[in-house]
């Protein structure tokens, strides 16, 4: 909706008329009595005015408006008026008074200047420039209090919703506008997007643990699909305008809520019900039971859930998250107990795993080392049959198990330290085995 559009509401007044032309009336009807008085008196001024004429320009004759003029103005006639002049200022001082007890206006300077404004319509007054902080200025200002005829200014940013006669009667955008006589500016509201943290929210779960968090809220008056552009920075849909004006609630403290602690308050509702339904350890998410993160599923269904019931109140909300959350002590000492426990249990776990395949790699290596010697066994006693030498068998044995030996020692030392005596050692007991032919 264009914010330059101006939609008339069924039941909407219509904006009263200029009332000037009652002051022509008036001038008229007491022209006409004057001009009574000067018929009633019958004055003839002619032969008067002619002499004084003649002594001070006697070289042009003598109009006869002057002497109209003259018979208008003398004081047979003008006696006649006094009861009219008089009546005039008693009434004037009358209603002074008055609109000063009627409105409770502090003075009857400030009386007086709303009774001028309502008879000129108070088109050439200064504007009056709205703030944001409307019921204070409504205590100084009479325009603000009371209402029109005059001029205000609504700033750049700002929107301003006013009454007439108790009903809506119109949107003023930024700039300078005239209000109609009674005009009442009701409420102004800002366009600009709202950041609120309404803080200590107090919480139960499901299991009755309490809680404490802040709900951070940013929101707006709805644009109406219009985008931001430089003439027009803030976009307003004037419907959300006057849904936003009048969403006001009466507090328990007997104070008025407006639009703008709106948020916070169905906020701090809608989170309270949604957590009742959680466990802690879900809200944590420490149970690892579902796929789903309950903590993000909270925020979103929260976001949702004010954004549906700030629609119909003219507001667009664009985030809501909760930015801190406190538990009681004993129950973050028994969490941090818990996350002890738990991660001493993963420890051991994994130390037990580690454990296990060093061991099954022993058992291995052990396998191997067997068949490593069974086979060299074999293959010394299948050589020594071929070269047809009569060596004791067990000798042959105990060299290749040596040999073995020797060989998986320098394989492994690669990969662990080994004792310094462990391979001379070894090679010693070769020695001793091998004959003293097979030495040289």
């Amino acid at each position: 909706m264009m914010n330059n559009r101006r939609i008339l509401p069924a039941g909407r007044w219509p904006e009263p008329a200029p009332n000037s032309w009652w002051l022509g009336l008036l001038l008229f009807v007491f022209m006409l009595y004057w001009l009574f008085a000067w018929s009633l008196e019958r004055l003839n001024l002619t032969l008067t005015m002619q002499q004084f004429w003649n002594d001070w320009l006697p070289m042009l004759p003598l109009p006869s408006l002057f002497i109209f003029v003259a018979e208008m103005l003398h004081p047979r006639v003008l006696r006649h008026l006094l009861p009219i002049v008089v009546g005039w200022l008693l009434a004037q001082r009358a209603a002074v008074s008055l609109v000063q007890s009627l409105y409770q206006m502090p003075d009857r300077a400030a009386a007086a200047d709303f009774l001028r404004r309502l008879q000129t319509g108070g088109g050439g007054d200064k504007a009056v420039d709205l703030s944001m902080n409307l019921l204070a200025e409504r205590q100084k200002l009479v325009l603000l209090r009371v209402g029109g005829p005059g001029a205000v200014k609504v700033q750049m940013g700002e929107v301003a919703v006013t009454e007439l006669n108790g009903r809506f009667q119109r949107v003023l955008g930024p700039g300078q506008h005239l209000l109609a006589r009674f005009e009442y500016v009701l409420i102004l509201l800002d366009l600009r997007q709202q950041e609120r943290i309404e803080p200590d929210i107090k919480l139960v779960t499901k299991d009755g643990i309490e809680l404490i968090v802040d709900l951070h809220l940013n929101y707006r008056i709805h644009t109406g699909g219009e985008p931001s552009t430089p003439a027009n920075p803030y976009p307003y849909d004037e419907t959300a305008v006057r849904a936003a004006a009048y969403a006001q609630t009466i507090l328990p403290n007997n104070k008025i809520g407006y639009w703008d602690s709106l948020p916070q308050r169905l906020g701090r509702a809608r989170l309270i019900n949604i957590v009742s339904s959680y466990r802690l350890d879900e809200i944590l998410y420490l149970t690892r039971t579902t796929t789903t993160q309950p903590y993000l599923s909270i925020q979103n269904e929260l976001t949702l859930q004010i954004r549906t019931a700030l629609q119909p109140n003219g507001l667009e909300l664009i985030s809501a998250y909760v930015t801190r959350m406190v538990l009681p002590a004993e129950v973050t000492a028994f969490y941090i107990k818990f996350w002890q426990v738990d991660w001493e249990t993963r420890r051991r776990i994994s130390e037990a795993d580690g454990q296990a395949t060093v061991l099954e790699e022993k058992e291995i290596a052990r396998a191997e080392a067997e068949m490593t010697m069974i086979q060299a066994i074999v293959e010394g006693v299948q050589r020594a049959r071929r070269d047809g030498q009569p060596a004791n068998m067990s000798e042959i044995v105990a060299l290749r198990l040596v040999d073995a030996l020797e060989q998986m020692a320098r394989q492994s030392q690669r990969l662990y330290p080994l004792p310094q005596e462990l391979l001379p050692r070894l090679q010693h007991m070769r020695q001793q085995l091998l004959s003293p032919q097979q030495q040289d």
